[in-house]
């Protein structure tokens, strides 16, 4: 059974969040459709700086380790989601903080959270972390891994944003160019899914973009947004 979009989608796209900051909505995508794209809208200013967001004193980003899994072009796999991440975003810092949470939420606790046991493993591009795996196990055996990572495509990074004559947003200042320009979420397999594993997949992937949500609205996925 392959997993499908809209409103069967195994990740549904979370909710606003009341802050001036993105909120983070994936959307099923394929090799020809477009991305999801954020607009931004001007001010009374006429330059909006694009800053990082504010966050609380969090420990060092994980340093490459011997031997561990490099990011690779999916063969067999299933695109799940895939948005595109804001260029200002600092990709090492959100990815450090997704990884801790999975590894807290779904590594010691995925058979309580999401209904199937799970194990985690973190993913490099070029020295820095750029995804992680996560392994659904049942009974001992794995029924399949997802694979939560940027793509290798780069997007332009400006200094701010600016207002034309017509009044809408225009880039500009000095630019850089960002790798990793969509987070995706992949399925790394064709095999079906059964009904179990695809529950436990949509409850993951519901807390996953929950966690995402937090980190645009307050800089941390640790946060509790109900206070």
């Amino acid at each position: 059974m392959q997993l499908q979009a809209s409103s069967q989608s195994l990740c549904k796209p979370a909710g606003s969040v009341r802050s001036s900051r993105l909120v983070f909505a994936p959307i099923r995508c394929n090799a020809t459709s477009p991305h999801a794209t954020h607009v931004v809208t001007s001010s009374a200013a006429s330059r909006m700086p694009l800053t990082r967001p504010a966050r609380p004193a969090m420990s060092k980003p994980l340093p490459l380790r011997r031997h561990a899994p490099v990011c690779q072009a999916v063969a067999n796999g299933k695109l799940i989601s895939s948005t595109e991440v804001p260029a200002f975003i600092p990709r090492d810092d959100m990815m450090d903080q997704l990884f801790r949470w999975t590894m807290m939420e779904a590594g010691e606790s995925g058979q309580r959270n999401f209904g199937m046991p799970m194990k985690i493993e973190p993913v490099y591009f070029e020295d820095r972390l750029w995804g992680f795996n996560v392994a659904i196990f049942k009974e001992g055996v794995k029924l399949t891994d997802l694979g939560v990572m940027f793509d290798k495509d780069a997007i332009t990074k400006h200094e701010w944003v600016g207002r034309g004559e017509d009044g809408f947003p225009v880039m500009e200042g000095k630019s850089d160019e960002v790798k990793g320009k969509n987070f995706e979420i992949w399925k790394m397999d064709s095999e079906p899914v059964t009904e179990d594993l695809r529950s436990t997949i949509r409850a993951y992937c519901t807390a996953l973009v929950a966690a995402l949500n937090r980190y645009y609205a307050f800089g941390s996925v640790f946060v509790d947004d109900a206070q």
